[in-house]
């Protein structure tokens, strides 16, 4: 047996493996600190407020760190039970090798490049060789470069730029990766603390995709948060500035005041909820809001540049109203005053008597002009109402086919309607747009859906059905691009649409299909579109 002495035992290689092993264990022990510290931050964070004065103002930092540790042995002992009730599970892959191996120097296969790249550096007899250059040498260099395997490496790297281009312009689907907390987490089985957890990590998730700028996929992390862990007015607040984002006014404002009956001190609640209204036009509830936010904050910017603005409109708002009532009133006083019988009479006079005639009675002919006028305001008010009541009767004929399946009648019976209704009744003609639009769609008539929905959002652009109709009549004609963009508008305006989310998923498959293949499809191809809701949703809709 060899003897070794101790110089010969601590070499440079075992000096490497003893530094390595000592910075490994460095490394081991602060994850765990920085892991502790996570979790003590995460815990201090969603703890309530009877929890935090459960240890007392006096209890200091030693309570709560107590209290910390009471709670991460509690959900270790329910982690262990609930492992137990499943069966034993087998062990972590390598868990039971204590020794970590560590590559110490270059590898076999580097010592022997490296010994093949240096035998080349020296001749026959082990004496290194001295490169010499001349100029020649340099026109030789020359002579060997390849010009077409240049222009090819060149080509090569700028179509890999381009489809690294194309791929970074390629948004993610938000909603492949979103599933019902039900089905994310066992919720029956989870305690309190646990349901915090998560519900935490939720809303973590929402405040990511906010800084991303997708508000959509926010909006839904935030409800899953909610369903988790109800009542907590943070997150209904983040909700709020979601659906502020995705243009769900009424939405923002419903969850706005549940944020505020369960904090009223919330003032982050008072601004969102002011814009929410200021956008729905309640410019009253909006300046009581920011008047609110204002008192307990004088130096928020945004609300007193919010404030000036909403009192501006506030007060044009308030013009139109006494102007339109006191026309109304007019109106009233002039049908409900007394009325008598004219009897009219030419008369053939001279110039004498009719200028005496014009002198005396001057009066009386403004008074007949304007009974005249009357008269034919009125005649034509009801002319007016006659064709709108028969428009609507033509409408219902046409929902009825509809129901029927006899969508050549219902398209018919929505062209008269449209050929009687007068051109003001803007919103009666949106309805009856987006139900001919229906009827293209079931026929497969894509490009006059198309334009049925172009003349309905002419008369309601925040119509979020319409904006679904086109959208699936421009996917029927090919034109993706365009299509996915009325879908996504149809989103902002409706975004709990589980139909326009499907569609949105169908066009971006076809989309992708269609930029794979070099030919177009054959002439004549027709696209069968199914809808679920019924034309009586869209007259509400559109209402």
């Amino acid at each position: 047996m060899a003897d070794f002495d101790a110089h010969t035992l601590i070499g440079d290689d075992n000096r490497d493996v003893m530094f390595l092993r000592d910075m490994i264990e460095e490394s081991e022990k602060a994850e765990i600190e920085r892991k502790q510290k996570h979790k003590a931050r995460i815990a201090g964070e969603i703890f309530d407020e009877e929890e935090k004065g459960k240890g007392g103002e006096d209890g200091g930092i030693d309570a709560w760190l107590t209290d910390i540790q009471e709670k991460d042995s509690q959900l270790r002992r329910q982690q262990e039970q609930r492992s137990a009730s499943f069966g034993a599970l087998p062990p972590v892959r390598n868990s039971s090798n204590t020794k970590k191996k560590v590559q110490v120097g270059p590898s076999d296969v580097e010592k022997q490049k490296a010994e093949e790249k240096n035998s080349r550096k020296v001749d026959e007899n082990g004496v290194p060789k001295h490169q010499k250059y001349y100029q020649y040498d340099y026109f030789k260099e020359w002579d060997k470069f390849d010009v077409d395997n240049e222009l090819k490496r060149i080509e090569e790297e700028e179509k890999k730029q381009e489809e690294y281009k194309n791929f970074a312009k390629e948004t993610a689907d938000p909603f492949e990766d979103l599933s019902d907390p039900s089905e994310t987490y066992k919720v029956e089985g989870m305690t309190p603390l646990e349901r915090r957890l998560a519900a935490q990590r939720e809303k973590e998730k929402g405040n990511e995709c906010m800084k991303c700028g997708e508000t959509n996929a926010a909006s839904i992390y935030y409800s899953k948060s909610l369903e988790l862990s109800p009542g907590n007015h943070l997150v209904l607040g983040n909700r709020a500035q979601a659906y502020i984002g995705m243009h769900c006014f009424l939405q923002a404002e419903m969850d706005c005041d549940q944020a505020l009956a369960i904090e009223p001190s919330y003032t982050k609640a008072y601004y969102r909820r002011a814009v929410a209204c200021k956008e729905q036009g309640k410019y009253a509830q909006a300046i009581s809001d920011l008047e609110a936010l204002l008192g307990k904050e004088p130096e928020h910017k945004l609300a007193e540049t919010l404030l000036l603005e909403c009192r501006r409109k506030n007060d044009a708002k308030q013009k139109e109203e006494a102007e339109k009532k006191r026309r109304e009133e007019e109106k009233a006083r002039y049908d409900a005053a007394p009325r008598r019988k004219i009897a009219i009479q030419e008369v053939e006079d001279d110039e004498d008597s009719e200028d005496e005639c014009d002198d005396d009675d001057g009066l009386d002919k403004g008074a007949m002009d304007a009974a005249r006028e009357s008269v034919r305001l009125k005649k034509e008010e009801e002319e007016r109402l006659l064709k709108v009541e028969a428009a609507k009767r033509k409408k219902d004929e046409g929902n009825a086919a509809v129901k029927s399946k006899d969508f050549a009648a219902a398209a018919r019976h929505y062209a008269a309607a449209l050929k009687i209704l007068p051109e003001a009744e803007t919103q009666e003609r949106c309805l009856i747009y987006s139900n001919r639009a229906h009827v293209h769609l079931q026929t497969g008539e894509h490009q006059k859906a198309a334009d049925d929905c172009t003349k309905a959002l002419e008369a309601n652009p925040q119509w979020a059905k319409a904006h679904h109709r086109r959208g699936v009549a421009l996917g029927g004609l090919g034109r993706y691009g365009e299509a996915l963009e009325a879908l996504e508008t149809a989103l902002k305006l409706e975004s709990d649409s589980k139909q326009t989310v499907n569609e949105i998923r169908r066009l971006r498959k076809l989309q992708q299909d269609a930029k794979g293949r070099p030919a177009a499809a054959p002439a004549g191809k027709r696209v069968q579109i199914v809808e679920i809701d019924s034309d009586e949703e869209d007259e509400e809709g559109g209402d």
